[in-house]
């Protein structure tokens, strides 16, 4: 018998299916099994893995003719072409599907699929089991999301039928050749395309086979535990077996573990004896050992692309990547909210690295590690200098990178910092092969980096400077070093955040240093001199990045110096709306111009109109497809800042399509609270913030000369979007500011599936209104998706939709 298993992905979804992939490699039983993946756009490094890994790769077509098949992203063809997996890969008795953020954990779930699809054709899982909340009170609520897929597909007779049964989820199946549900899966979900496209219509055309037509008696149902959806309910984990486990007894073995909803990486998870533990959902690849013998000299092994790094972790484009997780065992990533230090900068949704024994401190994101290595490697075989280096994390990538290193740390006293350092850093340098020197001094900065320097003779090519963080510490290590710095060398800070710790870059640039900001998540800085150049960064394209009011002024890496906006003098309007398109920029200086303007017509915070500002140009300089989409204008500053950016940056004709009662807020249900106080008993609750279309958007839109691209709609969401639906077409931005859960709700049913592939979504009232939070997180559960939430402000957040 010859079984194949068939999986897929995009480049963002590389990571998880390369876990898919190698839960099936790594286990023994696999070694008669085929692996088929369906490329859907992964890039050529990721190819070059794959072709090791896997015996067949496709690119699959369009195998129907559906409306808006030529605006749909690729990514769905993987969805719909799975009625035809017999054609693709020819010649298996077992089709074994599992989606790419599924892996195997136990076979048993393989060989229950297997022998299910031998015995009646089609072996699947039903979205409902003890262990899961649906089962407790949640099915009705449940039922009404199914309902409106069933009905969109093949309208309400059929949505009435149906929805309550138990939902199969077509993430993880088995077919069997001659089943004879291919055809019928191929003819309904045909037949469904005609009437709605979205990521869950091959789905539901699969449920009214199996539970429309007699195939249900020839459909094998097999348990959760053959593929456990998370989002539905979190397994628990058994730590003598090291293993996920069902949440009830007697905790059997979970088989085939589906990160449905969000993606979890690390998560809280309850454990069989009654504890917890912090853990990662994801598929971890078997740790080959490393022969602590290796003596040959090679460079360490780098990665030259983005997407082979752990989710959650930038490195700019251009540095070479290296990955010495492994030999920091005790590293995890952190929860920003137990760091006391007041200029963490938890808005940035970047990993944040810590020790697990010591979980409040943290070491360099990902990106930061890189700014250091790569400035580094230009400095190999020369005398670098490192001023507090915790564990050994920064340390480990100058070391890498080849440097002499010393570094001066008062934690090295402490005999278990310092070996635990030692370890890390050695069995970095022994697997990698490079030879270099690192020293490790106790002591205080700068008194013990003056003795040093004194012992031996010593000045530093490249220093960095990480130590103290408060009072005049970090500006007495910058005025030790400037003296001890060779004529060539580099200063490198961490923690910039800190107003202290500029105090030391402001020092060496009234020296007559040149200097850089790199906008990461805490903030480094370079300071250099003589023939060296600090390395080109390019701050994280999906982050509207700011910086604080200590560090205005400096230039930041990977952002234009072009000429500012002219400031303005209320209300000379003319000045800036006849501004050259070359002449603008997104900075704060430009964006305040404009604010200074919309600010009467908007009650949104400055973080979140600055957001609008950037998202906006980031799709118009990009030259994403689709028109602009409000809903919830009111006063329309919102809007009118959006149409200003629009008009001066777009490269093709597109209008932002402005959707309000303008008569006031509609009713608000239980659900829509505030810090547990229901809505009408706030200041904004029905009837509240009305605004007429002529006092108000028209006139901030005649004032910023974009009216013509402003089309507003009076009414409620409910009434109005689907009728401008087909209007609209396709949506690059989207900006939902609905307040209330139905409203929101509105929003997400009727336009998120006109939002392109790439395109971008602000949501205004996520951490205000319980509601609107709400009806974002059960949008994600009834899509099956996972939106990467980034936070704004106390109230915003946006997100990129990949799919």
């Amino acid at each position: 018998m010859q079984i194949i298993i068939i999986t897929a992905s995009d480049a963002n979804y590389f990571e998880l299916v390369r876990g898919t992939i190698l839960s099936v490699r790594e286990k023994s039983e696999s070694e008669n099994v085929a692996i088929g993946f369906f490329d859907l756009g992964c890039t050529p490094e990721q190819l070059q893995w794959l072709k090791t890994q896997v015996n067949l790769i496709q690119k699959p077509d369009w195998d129907f003719d559906f409306p808006g098949k030529n605006e749909a992203p690729d990514y769905l063809k993987g969805l719909l072409a799975r009625p035809f997996l017999r054609r693709y890969f020819p010649n298996f008795d077992i089709y074994l599907w599992i989606d790419a953020d599924a892996w195997v954990q136990d076979w048993e779930a393989v060989e229950l699929l297997v022998r299910g699809a031998q015995k009646r054709g089609l072996a699947v899982v039903p979205e409902l089991d003890r262990g899961y909340y649906l089962a407790y009170g949640k099915l009705p609520w449940y039922w009404e999301f199914v309902y409106r897929d069933y009905q969109a597909a093949f309208g309400d007779e059929l949505a009435k039928q149906l929805h309550s049964y138990p939902t199969l989820n077509a993430g993880v199946f088995a077919l069997h050749k001659d089943a004879p549900h291919w055809e019928l899966w191929a003819a309904y979900l045909q037949e469904a395309l005609q009437r709605h496209v979205s990521l869950m219509t091959d789905q539901i055309a699969l449920n009214r086979l199996v539970y429309g037509t007699e195939m249900f008696d020839r459909t094998e149902m097999l348990p959760a535990s053959c593929n456990w959806s998370c989002n539905f309910g979190l397994p628990v984990w058994d730590k003598q077996q090291a293993c996920f486990v069902e949440p009830y007894l007697p905790h059997g073995a979970i088989g085939i573990l589906h990160i449905t909803g969000h993606k979890h990486d690390l998560v809280k998870l309850a454990t069989t004896d009654g504890n917890q533990i912090e853990i990662s959902l994801r598929y971890q690849p078997i740790q080959r050992p490393v022969s602590p013998q290796l003596k040959t000299v090679q460079p360490p092994s780098e990665i030259t692309n983005n997407t082979l790094l752990p989710a959650g972790d930038y490195v700019s484009p251009g540095l070479k990547i290296i990955l010495p997780d492994a030999y920091f065992p005790n590293m995890i990533v952190g929860d920003t909210n137990t760091c006391p230090w007041p200029y963490l900068r938890r808005e940035i949704p970047h990993n944040w690295y810590v020790d697990r024994r010591a979980s409040s401190v943290g070491f360099l994101s990902r990106d930061e590690a890189h700014i250091l290595y790569n400035t580094a490697l230009q400095f190999a075989g020369k005398k670098a200098l490192e001023i507090g280096c915790w564990l050994g994390w920064s340390a480990c990538h100058l070391a890498l990178a080849g440097v002499e290193l010393d570094v001066v740390d008062p934690l090295l006293e402490t005999e278990n910092i310092r070996q635990s350092a030692i370890d890390s850093i050695q069995g970095a340098l022994n697997a990698s092969g490079v030879q270099t020197s690192v020293t490790l001094v106790p002591g205080y900065s700068p008194q013990r980096v003056e003795e040093l320097a004194n012992q031996f003779n010593r000045k530093w090519s490249l220093i960095f400077i990480d130590g103290e963080h408060e009072g005049e510490g970090p500006l007495n290590d910058a005025i030790a070093c400037e003296k001890l710095a060779e004529k060539d060398a580099i200063i490198l800070f961490h923690d910039l955040a800190a107003p202290a710790v500029a105090k030391g870059l402001d020092y060496l640039k009234q020296r007559g240093w040149q200097t850089v900001i790199y906008q990461t998540m805490q903030i480094m800085g370079a300071a250099w001199r003589g023939n060296v150049a600090p390395v080109k960064h390019q701050p994280d394209p999906n982050i509207s990045w700011q910086l604080p009011a200590h560090l205005q002024g400096y230039a930041v890496s990977g952002i234009s110096l072009s000429k500012e906006l002219p400031t303005l003098q209320q209300p000379n309007y003319q000045t800036i709306i006849q501004s050259s398109t070359s002449s603008m920029q997104t900075s704060p200086a430009n964006f305040k111009n404009i604010l200074s303007i919309v600010r009467p017509y908007t009650l949104l915070s400055e973080s979140r109109l600055f957001s609008l500002y950037c998202l906006v140009k980031q799709i118009c300089v990009e030259d994403l497809p689709g028109n602009f989409v409000e809903c919830g204008t009111c006063k329309g500053g919102s809007a009118a800042l959006m149409a200003f950016v629009i008009k001066h940056y777009s490269r093709r004709p597109r209008v932002l399509y402005a959707f309000d009662t303008f008569e006031g807020m509609p009713a608000p249900t239980e659900i829509d609270k505030h810090q547990g106080i229901p809505a009408n008993l706030t200041d904004f609750g029905e009837g509240t913030l009305k605004a007429a279309i002529s006092e108000n958007l028209n006139k901030i839109c005649e004032l910023l000369q974009v009216k013509d691209l402003v089309v507003p709609v009076k009414g409620l969401f409910a009434e109005t979007l689907p009728k401008y639906k087909s209007a609209i077409g396709s949506i690059a931005f989207l900006h939902a500011d609905g307040d209330w859960y139905e409203s929101t709700m509105d929003i997400f049913n009727t336009l998120y599936d006109s939002v392109i592939a790439n395109g971008l979504i602000q949501v205004d009232d996520y951490g205000h209104w319980e509601g609107c939070k709400q009806a974002v997180h059960d949008f994600e559960k009834m899509k099956g998706e996972s939106f990467s939430l980034h936070t704004i402000d106390e109230t915003g957040v946006w997100f990129q939709k990949l799919k």
